[in-house]
């Protein structure tokens, strides 16, 4: 595998986006990157990066490493729900477990604490399940 396949073969897994970069670039996620000819895997946090949790000559090597650390390291949360109101957020999970699709859900204070936003995720494959149940995601009320 290279570089150049590794990205969609990540999303094939059902990988965030969110959760990876590949090349250059890149702010709070797994990076990998090659530089200076050596091909390099680190966290960055606010575009400064870490040091190299892996390094490697071999771009086929790197991208196993990097390959196999973002599919079984990392949680990959999926929003399938944005609500104002936390009924239509307990429907979805509802419909979701309805069609064994697990789900969790978390409440952030959108507009300040008193104007909360209830998120509805699924994780990793179950991505593919909850589109073909749902349709086009995420969904959003707009009371």
């Amino acid at each position: 595998m290279n570089a150049a396949e590794l990205r969609q073969r990540l999303l094939d897994e059902g990988c965030s986006p969110h959760n990876f970069s590949i090349g250059p670039g890149g702010s709070d996620v797994y990076c990998l990157a090659q530089q200076e000819g050596v091909w390099r895997v680190f966290y960055t946090e606010r575009g400064q990066a870490d040091a190299p949790i892996f390094e490697s000559t071999s771009e086929a090597e790197a991208c196993e490493f990097y390959f196999d650390y973002i599919t079984k390291k990392i949680r990959h949360n999926h929003l399938v729900g944005f609500f104002i109101s936390e009924h239509k957020a307990g429907d979805l999970e509802a419909q979701l477990a309805q069609t064994g699709i697990p789900s969790h859900r978390d409440k952030i204070p959108y507009g300040g604490w008193s104007d909360p936003r209830y998120r509805v995720f699924v994780v990793g494959k179950d991505i593919f399940r909850a589109r073909a149940v749902l349709g086009e995601v995420p969904l959003k009320d707009s009371q």
